[in-house]
Protein backbone atom coordinates (compact mmCIF):
# COMPACT_ATOMS: atom_id res chain seq x y z
CA UNK A 1 0.00 0.00 0.00
CA UNK A 2 1.30 3.29 -1.22
CA UNK A 3 0.10 5.07 1.61
CA UNK A 4 -0.07 2.51 4.74
CA UNK A 5 3.05 0.35 4.18
CA UNK A 6 6.56 3.19 4.90
CA UNK A 7 9.06 0.84 4.26
CA UNK A 8 7.33 -0.05 0.66
CA UNK A 9 6.28 3.47 0.02
CA UNK A 10 10.72 4.32 0.55
CA UNK A 11 11.80 1.69 -1.33
CA UNK A 12 9.39 0.16 -4.13
CA UNK A 13 9.15 2.93 -6.84
CA UNK A 14 10.30 0.79 -9.94
CA UNK A 15 7.68 -0.50 -12.51
CA UNK A 16 7.08 -4.44 -12.53
CA UNK A 17 8.01 -5.42 -15.76
CA UNK A 18 5.42 -8.11 -17.19
CA UNK A 19 6.30 -11.84 -18.02
CA UNK A 20 5.72 -13.31 -21.09
CA UNK A 21 4.13 -16.32 -19.50
CA UNK A 22 0.27 -17.34 -19.43
CA UNK A 23 -1.69 -15.23 -16.67
CA UNK A 24 -3.26 -17.76 -14.44
CA UNK A 25 -7.56 -16.67 -14.26
CA UNK A 26 -7.65 -17.58 -10.59
CA UNK A 27 -5.10 -18.46 -8.17
CA UNK A 28 -6.03 -19.34 -4.13
CA UNK A 29 -3.78 -19.08 -1.12
CA UNK A 30 -5.08 -20.14 2.33
CA UNK A 31 -4.18 -18.28 5.31
CA UNK A 32 -1.75 -19.81 8.48
CA UNK A 33 -3.00 -20.21 11.88
CA UNK A 34 -1.47 -16.97 12.86
CA UNK A 35 -3.82 -15.33 9.75
CA UNK A 36 -1.24 -14.11 6.98
CA UNK A 37 -1.10 -16.14 3.73
CA UNK A 38 2.62 -17.72 2.78
CA UNK A 39 4.38 -18.62 -0.41
CA UNK A 40 7.03 -20.76 -1.56
CA UNK A 41 8.64 -18.13 -4.04
CA UNK A 42 11.74 -18.82 -5.67
CA UNK A 43 14.30 -16.27 -6.24
CA UNK A 44 17.71 -16.84 -7.92
CA UNK A 45 19.70 -19.48 -6.32
CA UNK A 46 16.75 -20.08 -3.24
CA UNK A 47 13.11 -21.19 -2.57
CA UNK A 48 12.44 -18.24 0.12
CA UNK A 49 8.77 -18.31 2.15
CA UNK A 50 7.09 -15.78 1.50
CA UNK A 51 4.73 -13.66 3.22
CA UNK A 52 2.02 -12.38 1.26
CA UNK A 53 0.67 -8.56 1.64
CA UNK A 54 -2.61 -6.97 0.40
CA UNK A 55 -1.43 -3.68 1.75
CA UNK A 56 1.24 -2.15 -0.92
CA UNK A 57 1.67 -2.07 -4.93
CA UNK A 58 4.68 -3.56 -5.79
CA UNK A 59 7.76 -5.60 -5.06
CA UNK A 60 9.76 -7.85 -3.05
CA UNK A 61 11.36 -6.57 0.35
CA UNK A 62 13.38 -9.82 1.67
CA UNK A 63 15.39 -9.55 4.79
CA UNK A 64 19.33 -9.51 4.31
CA UNK A 65 20.34 -13.07 5.04
CA UNK A 66 17.35 -14.16 2.45
CA UNK A 67 18.18 -11.83 -0.26
CA UNK A 68 22.47 -13.49 0.37
CA UNK A 69 20.74 -17.32 0.53
CA UNK A 70 19.38 -16.43 -3.01
CA UNK A 71 22.88 -14.70 -4.19
CA UNK A 72 21.22 -11.36 -5.43
CA UNK A 73 23.43 -8.35 -6.14
CA UNK A 74 22.72 -4.62 -5.88
CA UNK A 75 22.73 -3.10 -9.44
CA UNK A 76 25.73 -1.20 -9.76
CA UNK A 77 25.85 2.02 -9.11
CA UNK A 78 22.06 3.05 -8.01
CA UNK A 79 21.63 -0.41 -6.63
CA UNK A 80 22.87 0.52 -3.28
CA UNK A 81 21.86 3.46 -0.52
CA UNK A 82 20.65 4.34 2.71
CA UNK A 83 17.84 5.98 4.60
CA UNK A 84 16.58 7.69 7.76
CA UNK A 85 12.92 6.91 9.20
CA UNK A 86 12.08 6.60 13.05
CA UNK A 87 10.13 3.53 12.06
CA UNK A 88 13.79 1.47 11.85
CA UNK A 89 15.71 0.07 14.82
CA UNK A 90 18.23 2.71 15.33
CA UNK A 91 17.21 5.40 12.40
CA UNK A 92 18.79 4.54 9.74
CA UNK A 93 19.24 1.32 7.15
CA UNK A 94 21.06 0.33 4.43
CA UNK A 95 18.80 -0.99 1.08
CA UNK A 96 20.12 -2.69 -1.76
CA UNK A 97 17.81 -2.94 -4.57
CA UNK A 98 17.91 -5.37 -8.44
CA UNK A 99 15.38 -7.16 -10.60
CA UNK A 100 15.33 -10.59 -9.82
CA UNK A 101 13.04 -12.82 -11.90
CA UNK A 102 11.16 -14.89 -8.72
CA UNK A 103 8.66 -17.78 -9.42
CA UNK A 104 6.13 -18.42 -6.54
CA UNK A 105 5.13 -21.77 -6.62
CA UNK A 106 1.98 -22.80 -9.20
CA UNK A 107 2.37 -19.63 -11.07
CA UNK A 108 4.26 -18.08 -13.70
CA UNK A 109 7.96 -16.32 -13.22
CA UNK A 110 7.68 -12.19 -13.34
CA UNK A 111 9.96 -10.13 -13.06
CA UNK A 112 9.78 -7.60 -9.71
CA UNK A 113 11.96 -4.43 -8.43
CA UNK A 114 13.14 -6.32 -4.74
CA UNK A 115 15.05 -4.53 -2.11
CA UNK A 116 16.83 -5.97 0.56
CA UNK A 117 17.43 -4.23 4.21
CA UNK A 118 20.34 -4.24 6.81
CA UNK A 119 17.44 -4.04 9.36
CA UNK A 120 14.63 -7.21 9.60
CA UNK A 121 11.36 -6.88 7.51
CA UNK A 122 9.69 -9.97 8.49
CA UNK A 123 10.08 -12.14 11.98
CA UNK A 124 8.05 -14.79 10.33
CA UNK A 125 9.16 -15.21 7.03
CA UNK A 126 12.37 -14.89 4.63
CA UNK A 127 10.41 -11.41 3.32
CA UNK A 128 7.13 -9.77 2.12
CA UNK A 129 5.92 -9.71 -1.51
CA UNK A 130 2.34 -7.73 -2.56
CA UNK A 131 -0.31 -9.91 -3.86
CA UNK A 132 -0.04 -7.93 -6.82
CA UNK A 133 2.69 -9.27 -8.06
CA UNK A 134 1.10 -12.98 -8.31
CA UNK A 135 0.41 -13.80 -12.41
CA UNK A 136 -3.40 -14.32 -11.73
CA UNK A 137 -6.69 -12.43 -12.88
CA UNK A 138 -8.11 -13.34 -9.43
CA UNK A 139 -5.85 -14.15 -6.27
CA UNK A 140 -8.36 -15.67 -3.77
CA UNK A 141 -7.29 -15.62 0.14
CA UNK A 142 -9.30 -18.12 1.98
CA UNK A 143 -9.64 -17.34 5.49
CA UNK A 144 -11.69 -19.96 6.36
CA UNK A 145 -14.84 -22.04 5.77
CA UNK A 146 -17.85 -19.69 4.21
CA UNK A 147 -20.81 -19.36 7.27
CA UNK A 148 -24.03 -19.30 6.02
CA UNK A 149 -25.59 -15.85 6.37
CA UNK A 150 -22.21 -14.80 4.89
CA UNK A 151 -22.82 -11.85 2.22
CA UNK A 152 -19.91 -10.23 -0.59
CA UNK A 153 -18.42 -6.91 -0.45
CA UNK A 154 -17.16 -5.46 -3.45
CA UNK A 155 -14.52 -2.55 -2.78
CA UNK A 156 -13.19 -0.47 -5.97
CA UNK A 157 -9.27 -0.11 -6.38
CA UNK A 158 -7.63 2.79 -7.10
CA UNK A 159 -6.27 1.71 -10.50
CA UNK A 160 -4.65 -1.14 -12.85
CA UNK A 161 -2.15 -3.93 -10.80
CA UNK A 162 -2.64 -1.32 -7.50
CA UNK A 163 -3.93 -2.66 -4.32
CA UNK A 164 -5.09 0.83 -2.71
CA UNK A 165 -8.63 1.96 -2.05
CA UNK A 166 -9.71 5.79 -2.12
CA UNK A 167 -12.63 7.11 -0.56
CA UNK A 168 -13.59 10.24 1.31
CA UNK A 169 -14.41 11.22 4.69
CA UNK A 170 -15.02 14.51 5.18
CA UNK A 171 -13.08 17.31 3.10
CA UNK A 172 -10.00 15.01 2.70
CA UNK A 173 -9.34 11.97 0.39
CA UNK A 174 -8.05 8.83 2.42
CA UNK A 175 -5.69 6.04 1.27
CA UNK A 176 -7.13 2.95 2.14
CA UNK A 177 -5.54 -0.93 2.66
CA UNK A 178 -6.18 -4.00 3.83
CA UNK A 179 -3.64 -5.78 5.70
CA UNK A 180 -3.81 -9.15 7.43
CA UNK A 181 -0.58 -8.58 9.04
CA UNK A 182 -2.51 -5.74 11.85
CA UNK A 183 -4.21 -6.64 14.54
CA UNK A 184 -6.57 -3.71 14.46
CA UNK A 185 -6.96 -1.05 11.99
CA UNK A 186 -4.62 1.91 12.05
CA UNK A 187 -4.71 5.14 10.85
CA UNK A 188 -2.25 8.65 10.10
CA UNK A 189 -2.96 11.65 12.44
CA UNK A 190 -5.02 13.23 9.21
CA UNK A 191 -7.12 10.59 8.52
CA UNK A 192 -8.06 10.42 12.60
CA UNK A 193 -8.98 14.09 12.47
CA UNK A 194 -10.79 13.58 9.27
CA UNK A 195 -13.04 11.16 11.41
CA UNK A 196 -13.01 13.48 14.61
CA UNK A 197 -13.98 16.52 12.74
CA UNK A 198 -16.89 14.84 11.23
CA UNK A 199 -18.39 13.45 14.22
CA UNK A 200 -17.66 9.86 13.15
CA UNK A 201 -15.16 9.08 15.89
CA UNK A 202 -14.00 10.20 19.53
CA UNK A 203 -10.67 9.80 21.20
CA UNK A 204 -10.11 7.51 23.50
CA UNK A 205 -7.74 7.76 26.72
CA UNK A 206 -5.86 4.47 26.11
CA UNK A 207 -2.59 3.86 24.02
CA UNK A 208 -1.44 0.61 22.08
CA UNK A 209 1.16 0.24 19.46
CA UNK A 210 1.45 -0.77 15.35
CA UNK A 211 4.73 -2.90 15.56
CA UNK A 212 4.88 -3.39 11.50
CA UNK A 213 7.95 -4.90 11.17
CA UNK A 214 10.42 -6.41 13.97
CA UNK A 215 12.05 -4.38 16.67
CA UNK A 216 9.14 -1.27 15.93
CA UNK A 217 6.47 -0.41 18.06
CA UNK A 218 5.06 3.01 17.51
CA UNK A 219 1.99 4.15 19.40
CA UNK A 220 -1.47 5.13 18.70
CA UNK A 221 -4.11 6.45 20.41
CA UNK A 222 -7.71 4.32 20.58
CA UNK A 223 -10.23 5.62 18.90
CA UNK A 224 -13.96 4.79 19.55
CA UNK A 225 -16.42 4.94 16.29
CA UNK A 226 -20.02 6.38 15.87
CA UNK A 227 -21.97 3.74 16.48
CA UNK A 228 -22.71 1.43 13.17
CA UNK A 229 -19.68 3.31 11.54
CA UNK A 230 -18.50 1.98 8.30
CA UNK A 231 -15.79 3.05 5.90
CA UNK A 232 -16.10 1.07 2.23
CA UNK A 233 -18.56 -0.39 3.87
CA UNK A 234 -16.88 -2.26 6.53
CA UNK A 235 -17.63 -1.95 10.21
CA UNK A 236 -14.69 -0.04 12.03
CA UNK A 237 -14.30 -1.27 15.36
CA UNK A 238 -10.86 -1.42 16.93
CA UNK A 239 -9.37 1.78 15.65
CA UNK A 240 -5.94 3.58 16.62
CA UNK A 241 -4.65 6.61 14.93
CA UNK A 242 -0.68 7.38 15.13
CA UNK A 243 0.41 9.89 17.65
CA UNK A 244 4.10 11.13 18.31
CA UNK A 245 5.70 9.62 21.65
CA UNK A 246 5.64 13.32 23.02
CA UNK A 247 1.56 12.96 22.93
CA UNK A 248 2.02 9.14 24.06
CA UNK A 249 3.63 10.01 27.01
CA UNK A 250 0.74 13.10 27.80
CA UNK A 251 -2.09 10.47 27.31
CA UNK A 252 -0.56 7.41 29.25
CA UNK A 253 2.66 8.70 31.21
CA UNK A 254 3.89 4.85 30.91
CA UNK A 255 4.12 4.75 27.07
CA UNK A 256 7.59 3.33 26.12
CA UNK A 257 7.87 3.20 21.90
CA UNK A 258 10.56 3.04 19.59
CA UNK A 259 9.67 6.31 17.85
CA UNK A 260 10.83 9.69 17.87
CA UNK A 261 9.71 13.63 16.69
CA UNK A 262 11.22 12.68 13.09
CA UNK A 263 8.69 10.27 12.99
CA UNK A 264 6.16 12.95 13.15
CA UNK A 265 4.98 12.93 9.19
CA UNK A 266 2.58 10.29 10.01
CA UNK A 267 1.62 12.30 13.26
CA UNK A 268 1.32 15.87 12.30
CA UNK A 269 -2.26 17.20 11.97
CA UNK A 270 -3.34 19.87 9.27
CA UNK A 271 -3.59 23.39 11.91
CA UNK A 272 -3.04 26.98 10.63
CA UNK A 273 0.23 26.64 11.52
CA UNK A 274 1.43 23.73 10.09
CA UNK A 275 0.12 24.45 7.00
CA UNK A 276 3.90 23.99 5.29
CA UNK A 277 3.74 20.80 6.87
CA UNK A 278 0.95 18.54 6.19
CA UNK A 279 2.43 15.35 6.89
CA UNK A 280 1.73 12.38 4.47
CA UNK A 281 -1.68 11.96 2.62
CA UNK A 282 -4.06 10.70 4.87
CA UNK A 283 -4.16 6.90 5.30
CA UNK A 284 -5.99 3.94 6.92
CA UNK A 285 -4.82 0.52 7.31
CA UNK A 286 -7.64 -2.20 7.91
CA UNK A 287 -6.59 -5.13 10.02
CA UNK A 288 -8.03 -8.08 11.67
CA UNK A 289 -10.26 -6.78 13.88
CA UNK A 290 -12.26 -6.35 10.82
CA UNK A 291 -11.06 -8.79 8.51
CA UNK A 292 -10.86 -11.92 10.52
CA UNK A 293 -14.70 -11.75 10.26
CA UNK A 294 -14.03 -12.39 6.09
CA UNK A 295 -14.09 -16.06 4.89
CA UNK A 296 -12.39 -15.05 1.83
CA UNK A 297 -10.46 -11.85 0.45
CA UNK A 298 -10.34 -11.68 -3.86
CA UNK A 299 -7.88 -9.19 -5.64
CA UNK A 300 -9.49 -9.44 -8.22
CA UNK A 301 -7.45 -7.67 -10.89
CA UNK A 302 -8.70 -8.47 -13.81
CA UNK A 303 -12.12 -6.43 -12.50
CA UNK A 304 -10.09 -3.64 -10.70
CA UNK A 305 -11.77 -4.50 -7.43
CA UNK A 306 -11.48 -6.26 -4.10
CA UNK A 307 -14.14 -8.97 -3.51
CA UNK A 308 -14.69 -9.66 0.36
CA UNK A 309 -16.96 -12.33 1.28
CA UNK A 310 -17.58 -11.83 5.00
CA UNK A 311 -20.21 -12.37 8.17
CA UNK A 312 -20.23 -9.37 10.31
CA UNK A 313 -22.11 -9.89 13.62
Amino acid sequence: MKALAPLAILLLAAPVQAAKLATRAVFTLRTSDNGNPYLPVVVKNATLNIRMALSFDQGLVLNEPAAARAGLKPFPLIGKGSFSNAMIPGGKATFRFNLPTITPAGLPSKKVPAIWVSIPVAADADGILTIAALKADRVDVILRDTPAGSREYVIAKKGSGETGIKTRIGAESVNLSLELNSPTTVMNARAGEALLAAGLARRANSIGYWRPFPGVALPMQGLTPKAGLTIAGLPMRQMGVRVSEADARRIDAAAKGTSSESDDEDTITVSADRKKKRGRDPWILIGRDVLDDCSRISFDRAGERWLLTCKFG
